[in-house]
């Protein structure tokens, strides 16, 4: 699929489970929120969101790419970093797990006009988790609370573009043996139990001019590598600017983590910043595999790739 080169991606994390005002700035590229400088304090939360910025041929789309777990975290930031829900212009659902859509229904309660929301077909499915403490869930997106609040509804399977400047996967194609999904999370089918297949959960894709590509995950339950590799045949472009977003890499044990790190050594992006899912054993792992390129996602982060 044809992929617009865009002429710069900034990407500010709204809400992340990190929020350390020690983890290191790359000037130009990778900055920190001050403390002092804001509005009010930032809230971390188990959760993630993130406000997207695209510039393409002297326009500007802006993009909120989950909405955190609750709307607590997601509009404090949201006001602590100076943001307006007036100025977006499309919502993008990674996945129907609710850490990444429970803001949904109060963002578009506040904002003024009609946004379309990007989902996979499958994020309605009910979802529950199996843990060593018990069960958790079902927890279903109410796919009619979202008409009854206006949305205009973009349901995909397949590569979907966004605004003509970034691209929707669909379902990742799996093309590496290690990246299976795990035993604990469960979706009801026709009322049926079984094991999630994360058929719901796709990267968001961009590409800017003589950089490549800026790969936005969710979870990566389909695994990083496998959303990477996936984004690299749809587009047909091999160089990989920033992977962001979480991992999902510690709940899989020490043999995916070295597997998946070798995979992104292969693939060789400029960087790599992991936060949310991806466990603390995870995070330092890929620290010490990419000592000139990871960074730890922390809420407030602004990430900026330009041509």
């Amino acid at each position: 699929m044809q992929l617009p080169p865009l002429k710069s991606v900034t990407v500010e994390v709204l809400v992340d489970n990190f929020f350390d005002v020690f983890e290191p700035s790359r000037p130009g590229v990778v900055e920190r929120v001050v403390l002092g400088r804001l509005k009010k304090p930032l809230v971390a939360a188990h959760g993630l969101a993130f406000w997207i910025t695209l510039h393409k041929d002297g326009e500007q789309g802006q993009i909120l790419m989950d909405s955190a777990n609750s709307p607590l975290p997601l509009l404090n930031n949201l006001e602590a970093l100076e943001h307006n829900l007036d100025e977006v212009d499309a919502l993008v659902l990674s996945h129907g797990h609710p850490d990444h859509y429970g803001g949904l229904q109060e963002v578009l309660k506040r904002r003024k006009k009609v946004l379309p929301l990007y989902l996979h077909k499958d994020c309605y499915y009910p979802k529950l988790l199996v843990t060593p403490r018990g069960r958790l869930g079902p927890w279903k997106l109410d796919r009619e609370a979202l008409l009854e609040a206006g949305v205009e509804l973009h349901e995909n399977t397949g590569p979907t573009l966004i605004l003509d400047k970034a691209l929707l996967t669909g379902t990742v194609e799996a093309s590496t043996p290690y990246e299976t999904p795990l035993p604990g999370p469960k979706r009801l089918v026709a009322g049926a139990e079984e094991n999630d297949p994360f058929s719901d959960e796709q990267a968001l894709v961009m590409q800017v001019a003589g950089r490549g590509l800026v790969i936005m995950a969710g979870c990566s339950h389909p695994g990083i590598v496998n959303m990477v590799k996936y984004a690299q045949k749809l587009t047909g472009i091999n160089e990989v600017a920033a992977i962001i977003g979480g991992f999902h890499l510690t709940a899989g044990g020490p043999d995916l983590i070295r597997h998946t790190i070798t995979g992104l050594q292969e693939i060789n992006p400029q960087l790599i910043i992991a936060g949310h899912c991806t466990g603390f054993k995870a995070l330092t792992q890929l620290a010490l595999a990419f000592p000139d390129n990871f960074m730890v996602s922390c809420v407030g982060t602004k990430v900026m790739i330009g041509a």
